[in-house]
């Protein structure tokens, strides 16, 4: 009887894992996105697909990276929630297209644009950005319509911004506003659109009218849902409540919320102020607005920064809305990631079959870490001066190189013919910490202290004065160790 028991029971046991995993199966696909294209001069380029993980912290977040073979062709797939926009970046280019959940997208690949020796080496070098052509589109489909709306709207808002500006053309606005709402009323049924063309219409009608921004607040944005993934909705909300914080301080409602912020470090009392604006009633709305505040403050000198940092704590430990909880952290990160007194963003690069250099690392000296493309003549020239401070300073500092961007063995044979003796690392197969680092320019220069922490940044070079803000960062630290009797 045991046995036949068993027997049932493994059978029916079975029966659900597997009636699970066709579930699981069917959601997967249902959310699974499908990018293909093909062009020959695509071949063997490494392609990148990436978006914006929120529109507050604008951090990027890469979906995947492939490199297409020697045919060209492009074939990725990638599990999405929800519709948003991605980017696809290659070489020159940085394409971008809106995606829906378990839809397949036939890309019309434009011309290869490789980036010359030129371009990588230039600070300020942006890519050729586009908004891909799709083979499959069709009148309602997501890309098509919204090109379409772009395209009528955007021609109106340039050939008559003055006008509409300076209030001479409203009625003439009205009509526009009629206008684009009936010709687009075949993407109704797409959430997506319906939101991007709210949000697009609300920022016209903000320009010419409504120049009251809690009255826009109230109108579209007040116990209205939050599209996370719509850039539409966040263009107009980024400006509405531009360094909201700072501004809130000035006024007679929001007198109490600098006190919140720097004193008390308290979520829930700044929340109470700001609920003294009555467009903000709205809980979610609230606290969002509160979170893009906070962020703003820390790019400015307005608000001691660690009194931003504790009160972003309480606000990821104290609110019950995971995503804006996603939000605060991606803030903190980011912007702690190369602040001075906090360790940097660690990595680890291969030197060999068995040795690897981590970073950061405790050290008996402070270490000037730096990034360099042999190739610029710019780190040329530096290269002498390093090789000064490394002979004057070798029992306090201690210089690492990562060489980015040209082939390591003319970095190592350039080492060694000029006697160059300090570490020398090939960063060209960890090209992402060129992103992690925000490097921009070669050379670029990060100074840490013997506790593995960002000592300094930005940090200047030897031709910027390296050695005076060196010497005032060992005298403070030796009046530390005096006075804590070390």
């Amino acid at each position: 009887m045991e046995a036949i028991l068993n027997l049932l029971f493994r059978k029916l046991f079975t029966g659900i894992i597997s009636l699970c995993l066709v579930f699981a199966g069917v959601t997967n696909a249902q959310d699974t996105t499908i990018l293909t294209g093909q062009r020959a001069d695509w071949a063997n380029k490494p392609v990148e697909v990436w978006y914006y993980a929120d529109y507050i912290s604008t951090v990027e977040k890469t979906v995947t990276e492939v490199v297409p073979g020697d045919s060209g062709k492009l074939d990725i797939s990638f599990p999405i929630k929800e519709p948003r926009q991605i980017y696809v970046e290659s070489g020159g280019l940085e394409g971008s297209l809106f995606v829906m959940p378990g839809e397949a997208y036939e890309l019309k690949l434009p011309e290869y644009r490789q980036m010359s020796k030129v371009d990588s080496l230039n600070p300020f070098y942006q890519p050729f950005k586009f908004f891909f052509g799709l083979e499959n589109s069709h009148a309602t489909e997501l890309n098509h319509l919204i090109t379409e709306f772009d395209l009528i709207y955007n021609d109106y808002l340039v050939n008559n911004f003055r006008q509409i500006r300076s209030k001479r053309q409203s009625s003439d606005v009205d009509t526009m506003v009629v206008f684009l709402d009936s010709l687009f009323k075949k993407g109704e049924q797409n959430a997506f659109f319906r939101g991007y063309k709210k949000y697009k219409i609300a920022k016209l009608l903000h320009i010419a009218y409504l120049h009251d921004d809690n009255y826009v607040v109230r109108d579209y944005y007040l116990d209205q849902p939050v599209l996370y993934t719509n850039p539409a909705y966040f263009d107009l909300f980024n400006k509405m409540f531009d360094n909201y914080i700072e501004y809130y301080a000035t006024t007679a409602d929001g007198q109490d919320i600098a006190f919140n912020v720097v004193r008390a470090k308290s979520y829930q009392r700044s929340m109470r102020t700001l609920a003294n604006n009555l467009a903000l009633r709205n809980d979610t709305l609230r606290e969002l607005v509160f979170i893009k505040g906070l962020n703003d403050a820390l790019y400015k000198n307005t608000f001691p920064k660690s009194s931003l940092y504790q009160t972003l704590d309480s606000v990821k430990l104290q609110t019950k809305i995971p995503r804006h909880r996603k939000i605060v952290e991606r803030i903190i990160d980011k912007t702690k990631k190369l602040q001075a007194g906090y360790p940097p963003p660690a990595f680890r690069i291969n030197m060999g079959d068995t040795l690897a250099f981590s970073f950061p690392q405790k050290s008996d000296r402070f270490i000037l870490l730096n990034f360099i493309n042999i190739e610029s003549f710019a780190v040329q020239k530096i290269l002498p001066q390093l090789k000064q401070l490394s002979e004057k300073h070798e029992d306090v500092l201690k210089i690492v190189t990562i060489n980015v961007g040209s082939k390591f063995e003319h970095a190592r044979k350039y080492f060694e013919m000029h006697q160059y003796n300090w570490l020398l690392l090939n960063g060209n197969k960890n090209t992402e910490v060129l992103e992690e680092y925000n490097v921009k320019a070669y050379p670029s220069y990060f100074l840490l202290n013997p506790e593995g922490k960002l000592a300094l940044n930005p940090t200047p070079g030897p031709d910027g004065h390296f050695e005076y803000y060196f010497f005032k960062i060992l005298k403070h630290r030796e009046r530390e160790r005096y006075r804590q009797g070390r």
